[in-house]
């Protein structure tokens, strides 16, 4: 329980010092070993007791990314991911994207349309570039809508990589997956960022003006297939910290410090 306080005291700092800011929005740090059921049932307990939460904005698809909510969660070996539709239904392909190691992708870099979950995860919207955060180069995309869900690995100027389901259990109102960490390129019992943002898309890659976090995408319209994008300049973290010995490889305290230096 010490541990989980900690995390949520992290959470609380992290979101005071970004508000208003850009690129890096907020930070949760789960010292919990831990992890979540990934049964497709959202526990009272699960997700650091409900701490671990993440919110964005926009509606132009009807609401179910801008207005739903994704959590993580982890222990010494897998990753959990929970996402609560803020819609009714979901007719398009919810876009996480993970950025997990060195190195990754930008929109522009990357172009395969064998099926819609490779086109939203290699081209945001259609014709149009979408603008990353400079320091955001994914590492892989987990794309889902009602009955599946696929974790691909992104390549530049190549096919992506079809990783797996990614255990995906639930229904469109709250669906959970779990990907183990070394999937990930995390080490095990060693503290890792894990930053991520979280797209709405059409399957012909059409984009809404939906995002997690939120940004400047949400003040306009969606992006059509020419048509203007704002970008995906924000993004949040996820800190795992898989064993209580790695807590001092984090050096907590200078965690804080430097997401204060960020506001």
């Amino acid at each position: 329980m010490k541990m989980v306080i900690a995390a949520m005291a992290v959470c609380a700092l992290a979101g005071v010092a970004t508000a208003g800011a850009s690129g890096l929005i907020n930070t949760i740090v789960d010292l919990d070993v831990a992890g979540s059921s990934a049964d497709g049932s959202l526990g009272g307990s699960e997700y650091g007791n409900g701490a671990f939460a993440y919110t964005g904005g926009g509606s132009g698809f009807g609401g179910s990314v801008g207005g739903g909510t994704i959590r993580f969660d982890s222990d010494n070996t897998n990753l959990y991911i929970g996402f609560s539709n803020g819609a009714v239904g979901l007719g398009n392909l919810v876009t996480i994207f993970l950025n997990t190691r060195a190195g990754g992708h930008t929109d522009a870099s990357m172009f395969d349309a064998a099926d819609g979950g490779r086109r939203v995860s290699t081209n945001l919207s259609a014709n149009v570039d979408d603008l990353f955060a400079p320091e955001f180069l994914p590492d892989f995309s987990l794309v889902f809508s009602s009955g599946f869900g696929v974790l691909f690995e992104l390549q530049s100027n190549a096919p992506i990589n079809f990783i797996s389901n990614a255990g995906n259990a639930g229904d469109d109102a709250f669906r959970e997956f779990v990907i183990p960490l070394a999937t990930l390129g995390i080490t095990g019992g060693l503290a890792s960022n894990i930053d991520f943002f979280v797209a709405y898309i059409s399957d012909t890659s059409f984009g809404s003006n939906e995002s997690i976090p939120a940004g400047p995408i949400n003040q306009g319209g969606n992006p059509g297939f020419d048509g203007p994008s704002a970008g995906y300049g924000n993004y949040n973290r996820f800190t795992t910290v898989p064993t209580p010995g790695a807590l001092a490889l984090l050096g907590l305290s200078g965690l804080v410090a430097t997401r204060r230096r960020r506001a």
